[in-house]
């Protein structure tokens, strides 16, 4: 079995997240060529490994659902939670197959995406009128998605790289305001803009509203006790010894 030449790309931009004794499918979006278009298998299996190395799923048939292979499994309740775990993709692809290894946690809740393109109209109306091109037709929910998965990956390795224990997350207190002022800023900058037009204007509020509702956002833990809120904060990195400092 060869590994195909054809460059896909796995589509998904943060570990994949797995919810103890909840019933969930997961997916393994595939894209490919300069539209970036989902490229459908034609049958593939996925593994799931513990973090010791035994095998939740072996081996087990994906099903093709709009172009995307996907699998639905229920973890057990006695499953042990934490990192470690990994995911195995073998597709079947037009030119051979795509063998995709990612990382995995099983965690006891993952904050869902809560915004559509709706969203986005609400906070800046002329978004529905220069949605880009290859996105769809305007005025569509669809046209600034690929934008909102990209805040919502953000959400979620922001979490991970907090480094206390993303699988310990019992709840995560105004991460939708977190969610949608970032969607909004990612769209905004995505317009050309020039300096004291509309959309340099629209991209200065979006940054102020990002920077304030990263402020909001509060994590409570399974460890903490119930009324406890943690402050998300920033992954500290030390600079090298002999780095000038200024």
């Amino acid at each position: 079995m060869a590994i195909t030449d054809t460059l896909y790309a796995p589509s998904r931009q943060a570990p994949l997240l797995l919810v103890r004794a909840q019933a969930q499918t997961i997916k393994a979006p595939v894209r490919h060529g300069s539209t970036g278009a989902l490229q459908a298998p034609s049958a593939g299996t996925v593994t799931i490994e513990r973090a010791d190395g035994s095998e939740l799923v072996s081996g087990a048939a994906v099903t093709v659902s709009s172009s995307i292979a996907t699998y639905t499994l229920t973890p057990s309740a006695s499953e042990t939670l934490g990192a470690g775990w990994s995911a195995y993709w073998d597709l079947t692809m037009t030119d051979g197959h795509l063998i995709w290894q990612e990382e995995a946690y099983l965690c006891e809740y993952v904050p869902p995406c809560v915004i559509s393109a709706h969203d986005l109209y609400g906070v800046v109306p002329e978004l529905k009128h220069r949605i880009p091109e290859a996105q769809g037709p305007d005025g569509t929910d669809e046209g600034w998605q690929p934008q909102i998965d990209m805040a919502y990956y953000e959400l979620i390795q922001a979490l991970i790289d907090d480094a206390r224990k993303p699988w310990l997350i019992r709840s995560v207190t105004a991460y939708r305001r977190w969610l949608l002022a970032r969607a909004v800023q990612i769209a905004v900058d995505s317009i050309p803009a020039t300096m004291g037009d509309h959309w340099s204007e629209a991209s200065k509020k979006a940054h102020f509203a990002m920077v304030a509702a990263r402020s909001e956002m509060r994590v409570q833990y399974s460890s903490d006790s119930p009324g406890v809120r943690r402050a998300g904060s920033p992954v500290i990195r030390l600079s090298p010894a002999g780095r000038p400092s200024w």
